[in-house]
């Protein structure tokens, strides 16, 4: 019981790089929003 209890503490999926992902996203996602409504306020059209 003991190894197995051992082996699964081992192959936990990595959190910390996940939560990295996820404000890497999140902040991708807030700076083009910005970038958007800047050029919408200048009246910039393609």
């Amino acid at each position: 019981m003991a190894k197995k209890e051992s082996n699964d503490a081992q192959e936990s999926h990595p959190k910390g790089a996940a939560l990295v992902l996820v404000i890497f996203l999140i902040l991708i996602v807030v700076l083009w929003a910005s970038v958007y409504l800047i050029l919408l306020s200048r009246g910039v059209t393609i």
